[in-house]
């Protein structure tokens, strides 16, 4: 999770609370402006203290803990034996990000048993993109680069 995610989920809590920018700003004792700012996604660095009184005052927790797969938030309805065309980029985006190497390993057999190669390069450019800010899809790439290509796989190329 980034500060961009935090400052959007920050501003969802507020507004579903009821508070003005004003009123949080003054609960967590941080300058409104910064809040805005935050909840804007704009603000390119903010301490922890800071975006913990903020997290506290609208009832979001914040916390660290080693890395694991957790389930993902949704049945992946997409990963049985027929999975296919229907593979969205949000739900690939979920298997990645939330999945467990189970489902990784279910995503993986989707992409092998996709002739078209489609559904490896919707994989590969998702997990791409979410590398970028996601330490579990960077695991999940740094998998996709170990597997075994297939000819098509070097042809798309």
């Amino acid at each position: 999770m980034n500060l961009q995610t935090i400052g959007h989920l920050i501003a969802e809590q507020r507004r579903s609370k009821g508070l003005t920018l004003t009123q949080l700003a003054a609960r967590a004792a941080v300058g409104r402006s910064t809040l805005a700012a935050l909840e804007a996604g704009k603000l390119p660095e903010l301490g922890l203290e800071r975006v913990a009184r903020l997290c506290a005052a609208v009832d979001l927790v914040l916390e660290a803990r080693p890395l694991e797969l957790n389930e993902p938030l949704m049945a992946h309805r997409h990963l049985s034996d027929v999975a296919g065309r229907e593979l969205t980029k949000a739900a690939i985006d979920d298997i990645i990000t939330r999945g467990t190497i189970g489902t990784w390993r279910k995503l993986i057999q989707a992409m092998n048993v996709d002739k078209s190669g489609r559904i490896a390069r919707r994989v590969t450019d998702v997990a791409q993109a979410l590398g970028k800010r996601d330490p579990k899809a960077r695991a999940f790439a740094a998998v996709l680069r170990k597997l075994p290509r297939k000819p098509h796989d070097a042809a798309a190329e």
